[in-house]
């Protein structure tokens, strides 16, 4: 008898142990969740401050495998920091050349590798419009074209007649330019337009997302209304300049996804801390 009571007593205890160390786990892991987040979203908002640039934070949730009958589906919060690069001085159709920026200095040229060669891409986003929330981007290549451009001072675009029969600058006067090559994606670039490329990545682990909007579906795996964006304006002034140097909200709701009969239901875990409020 007393054997018996002894048994029973240590599988309750082990019962409340696993329990005990299944909270456990799981608050670490959703605290962790929280404390990546927003040291991801401090880090872009030092590097604002720091380099007086903007810096704009897209965020998503994306879906990396399908509902099933016998399974549910797996869905990961996303976010990349992109800070502005510079300007296209000139664009001409699927080629987008800075005539400042020294680009073959940063990346190898077309004259290196080969025209013909295979090359990698990257992602190069607008970063015009702070307020706008749409995702654009474009994929272009990894190296850069150099080509000789003519430029027509004060006479109007390339290819117009030039007035009272003047003639083009004389080829000696041609500008070397480097520019990108549009492979795929966002291809409304207008001279003038300011671009940025992306300085750091965070995927949360799996079902926890930004906000409460996802898919459960891998034929639409990021849903427009997971969508999100913050732009941090570079304009300095330190913390107390708040509405100068943050566009939308600077903190984001993190969930985890979790059973709830038949499919998953987010519940939040936590928010964001405030990039703009000094750590005490």
């Amino acid at each position: 008898m007393e054997l018996l009571v002894v048994i029973g007593i240590m599988g309750l205890l082990g019962t409340v142990s696993i329990g005990g160390y299944r909270s456990i786990t799981r608050g670490m892991e959703e605290k962790g969740a929280v404390d990546n987040a927003s040291r991801f979203i401090h880090t872009a908002f030092q590097r604002a401050l720091i380099d007086r640039q903007p810096v704009a934070v897209y965020y998503w949730n994306e879906t990396i495998k399908g509902e099933t009958s016998e399974d549910y589906a797996t869905v990961v919060g996303k976010a990349v920091a992109v800070r502005r690069a510079g300007r296209f001085s000139r664009v001409r159709g699927d080629m987008l050349y800075d005539e400042f920026a020294d680009l073959n200095c940063t990346y190898p040229t077309n004259s290196v590798r080969g025209a013909g060669a295979k090359t990698d891409t990257m992602a190069l986003y607008p970063m015009d419009d702070a307020t706008d929330t749409a995702f654009e981007r474009s994929l272009v290549s990894s190296s850069v074209t150099e080509e000789y451009q003519q430029e027509v001072f004060l006479l109007g675009e390339e290819g117009e007649a030039m007035p009272n029969g003047m003639t083009p600058p004389p080829n000696d006067d041609d500008i070397l330019m480097y520019g990108f090559k549009v492979v795929d994606g966002y291809t409304g670039w207008k001279n003038g337009d300011a671009y940025g490329f992306e300085f750091q990545y965070l995927t949360l682990p799996h079902n926890y997302i930004f906000g409460d909007k996802f898919s459960t579906s891998i034929t639409d795996p990021v849903p427009e209304q997971s969508r999100g964006k913050m732009v941090f304006g570079g304009g300095g002034g330190g913390y107390s300049q708040r509405s100068q140097n943050v566009r939308g909200t600077p903190q984001i709701v993190v969930s985890a996804l979790r059973p709830s009969g038949t499919s998953l239901r987010p519940f939040q875990v936590g928010k964001t801390a405030d990039p703009t409020q000094e750590k005490k």
